[in-house]
C-alpha cells in the first residue's frame, strides 16, 4: 500500500534538549491519524472516563486522559519521522507504563505493530525485524544498555538490518552519548527521556484542554485532531504482525487485521464478565496476544484498570494482588500453579479477586480446583491460537465444565475433522483436527504463502489440536498433531531448538520433545548423537543454546545417545523417545 504523505508531517517539530533544562515541546494540532482502527478505543474511553485510571506501575500512574496525551505526543514524533500509513514498527518493550503509548501511537497512524518478545536474543530479534521489514523500532535504552548482557549482539544484529529509525524511550539517567554512539550512522537514534514524554504529555494536554476535547463525540475529536480524515480498510490493513515459531523452519509472521482484532475486541465482553469497575492484573507479557488483546485493550475497551507487574513472580503477584486490589487474573497455568504453591506457603486472604482466566495451555482439574478452593473465585479456561487472535472458546461463568475449554465465542464456529477433512459429529469418540473459522482468522503468514495454503483451508483455520466437541457444544483439547511444547505458557517448537543444536560442530544428530513438568507444563529435553562421544558436555550443549535462543527454549535436560530412531523414509520417531 502506498504511503500518504501529507505537508502537515514535514511542518511537525519537537524540540528536545538535552540538559537539564525544561522541555520545549511545539505541538502540531492535526496529526495524520486514521479513523476505523484501534485507536479509537483509546480514543472513546478517553472521553468517557477522562479522569479514571487506566494504569499502574510501580510508582507511575496514568489516567485515561493523560494516556490519551501520550500517544499523541509519541504519534507527533513518530510522524516527524516519516512514520506511517503501513509501516511495520517493532515494539520491543517490557510491561512496562509506555508500552500503551507506544503500541497506539503506532496503530492511530495506520502502521503496523510488530511486538518482540524481550526474552529473545539478538538473533532471534533480528529474523523478526528483518522478516517484517520494519523500518523502525521502539524499544527501552535498557536493552541496548552497557550492563545488559544481550547488548553488544543485539547492537550488532541491528547494525546489519535495514532499519532506519530506533526510538529509544529512556531514564534521566541514561548517558545520551552513550546510547547514540551503539548504532551506525545508517540508523537514527531518536531518544525520548522521561521528562521530554512528561513534557510532551503535558503540553497535548493543554491543547486538548484548549479545544474542549474531551466534551466531543469520538469521530468530532479525531476529526479536529486529524490532517487527513481518512478511515482503514479493517478487513485489509494489517494491525499486527505476530511472529509465532513452526514445526519446521523460523518463526513465520501472522498477518491480523484491524477486523481480526476488533472481533477479538468486542466479542469477548460477551462471555468474559469484566466490566468497568475492574482491576486487572497485567503479569502477562503485553507482547503476547493473550496479554495484549485481553488485558490491554481488554482494559480499554472496558474503561477497567490494569496493574502492572512486570517480571512473573508467585510472592509478588499475591502481595499486587492484596495491595492493589486486584479483581481480575488473567494468567496461564504456569503462573497459577506457582501461585497456588504460594498461597501453600503462605495463606493469605485475596478477598479483592473475583474471576481467574486461564489460557495459554490447558489447567489440570486437579489444579483449577484446588485453585478455585484457595481463592475462593471461579476460573474461566479458553483455548485459542496467535493465527485466530487468540479467540476461539471460553467457558462461560454461568455454567462451566472441568476439563473442557467451553463452547465457541459467539460468531465464531469450531469444528472437528478427521484425516480426510470430514466433518465428525460431536461425540468424545469422534476426536479429530480442531478448526476454527470466522472474521478472527489471521489475514495469512507474512512471505510465506505455502504455510498460509497449508494452514487455512476453505476458511477453515487448521488448528494442529486434536480434541472433541461435546452434545453441548463444549470443546476438550486431548492433544496436539503438531509438535509444540508449552512452556510456562511460552511455545517452543522443537525443530527451532534442533535447528540451534545441530549448529554445533560436534553434534551429528539430534531430536527434541517435550517431557511433563509439574510446574511448567513441560521441560525441553534434546536426544543428541556426537561425532566423538564425550567431545562435549550437557552444560556445553546448554550454554551454546543459551548464546542464541530464550532461555525458555534451552533444554533442561539432554540424552547423549548412539543414534535417533526413524522410519524408513527418515522421519524421526519420536514416539520411541521419552
Amino acid at each position: 500500500m502506498s504511503k500518504l504523505v501529507q505537508p502537515q508531517v514535514e511542518q511537525l517539530q519537537v524540540s528536545v534538549q538535552k540538559s537539564d533544562t525544561v522541555q520545549n515541546i511545539e505541538l502540531c494540532q492535526q496529526l495524520p491519524l486514521l479513523g476505523g482502527g484501534l485507536f479509537n478505543l483509546l480514543l472513546e474511553a478517553a472521553i468517557a472516563s477522562q479522569h479514571k485510571k487506566v494504569l499502574r506501575h510501580n510508582q507511575v500512574e496514568y489516567s485515561y486522559g493523560q494516556a490519551l496525551a501520550r500517544t499523541l505526543y509519541l504519534a507527533q514524533l513518530l510522524a516527524s519521522h516519516g512514520i506511517g500509513r503501513g509501516d511495520k514498527v517493532g515494539l520491543y518493550f517490557p510491561n512496562h507504563a509506555e508500552f500503551l503509548a507506544a503500541f497506539f501511537a503506532i496503530s492511530s497512524l495506520g502502521a503496523t505493530v510488530v511486538p518482540i518478545n524481550p526474552l529473545l536474543k539478538a538473533e532471534e530479534i533480528g529474523h523478526v525485524l528483518s522478516d517484517s521489514q520494519s523500518v523502525a523500532l521502539i524499544t527501552h535504552s535498557r536493552y541496548l544498555a552497557s550492563g545488559n548482557s544481550n547488548s553488544q549482539d543485539l547492537q550488532n544484529t541491528l547494525n546489519q538490518l535495514t532499519l532506519k529509525k530506533l526510538f529509544l524511550l529512556c531514564t534521566e539517567s541514561d548517558k545520551s552519548t552513550e546510547l547514540a554512539s551503539i548504532l551506525t550512522a545508517s540508523i537514527d537514534v531518536v531518544e525520548v527521556a522521561d521528562e521530554t514524554f512528561d513534557a510532551g504529555m503535558n503540553s497535548w494536554l493543554q491543547h486538548l484542554e484548549s479545544i474542549d476535547a474531551f466534551a466531543q463525540s469520538p469521530a468530532t475529536l479525531l476529526s479536529l485532531l486529524s490532517s487527513i480524515g481518512e478511515t482503514i480498510d479493517s478487513s485489509e490493513e494489517l494491525a499486527l504482525v505476530v511472529y509465532t515459531s513452526g514445526t519446521t523452519g523460523k518463526p513465520k509472521g501472522a498477518m491480523l487485521t484491524f477486523l481480526n482484532l476488533f472481533t477479538a475486541v468486542h466479542t469477548y465482553p460477551k462471555r468474559l464478565d469484566v466490566c468497568g469497575n475492574d482491576r486487572l492484573a497485567a503479569v502477562l507479557p503485553l507482547c503476547h496476544l493473550y496479554g495484549l488483546i485481553v488485558v490491554l485493550l481488554g482494559t480499554i475497551k472496558q474503561s477497567a484498570t490494569m496493574i502492572l507487574l512486570e517480571n512473573f513472580d508467585a510472592p509478588a503477584l499475591a502481595q499486587l494482588i492484596e495491595t492493589e486490589q486486584i479483581t481480575v487474573l488473567p494468567a496461564v497455568p504456569t503462573m497459577f500453579q506457582f501461585l497456588s504453591l504460594e498461597l501453600e506457603r503462605q495463606p493469605r486472604a485475596l478477598s479483592s479477586l473475583r474471576l481467574g482466566l486461564c489460557g495459554g495451555s490447558s489447567m489440570p482439574v486437579e489444579l483449577m480446583k484446588k485453585l478455585e478452593e484457595q481463592l475462593d473465585v471461579p476460573v474461566l479456561e479458553g483455548w485459542a491460537l496467535t493465527e485466530c487472535s487468540v479467540i476461539a472458546t471460553f467457558n462461560p461463568s454461568s455454567l462451566r465444565k472441568y476439563g473442557s475449554v467451553g463452547p465457541a465465542m459467539p460468531g465464531l464456529e469450531v469444528a472437528v475433522f478427521d484425516r480426510d477433512r470430514k466433518l465428525l459429529p460431536s461425540g468424545v469418540d469422534n476426536v479429530g483436527e480442531l478448526c476454527i473459522r470466522g472474521a478472527n482468522i489471521m489475514k495469512g503468514y507474512l512471505n510465506n504463502e505455502a504455510a498460509t495454503t497449508d494452514t487455512i483451508k476453505d476458511g477453515w483455520l487448521h488448528t494442529g489440536d486434536l480434541g472433541y466437541i461435546d452434545e453441548h457444544g463444549y470443546v476438550y483439547v486431548v492433544g496436539r498433531s503438531k509438535e509444540l511444547i508449552i512452556r510456562g505458557g511460552m511455545n517452543i517448537y522443537p525443530r527451532e531448538v534442533e535447528a540451534a543444536i545441530l549448529r554445533m560442530p560436534e553434534v551429528r544428530d539430534v531430536a527434541v520433545i517435550g517431557v511433563p513438568d509439574q510446574y511448567m507444563g513441560e521441560r525441553v529435553k534434546a536426544f543428541i548423537v556426537l561425532k566423538e562421544p564425550g567431545s562435549i558436555a550437557d552444560g556445553d550443549v546448554k550454554a551454546f543454546c543459551a548464546r542464541h535462543m530464550a532461555d525458555y527454549k534451552v533444554p533442561r535436560l539432554i540424552d547423549f545417545v548412539d543414534s535417533i530412531p526413524k522410519n524408513s523414509t527418515g522421519k524421526v520417531l519420536k514416539r520411541l523417545l521419552s
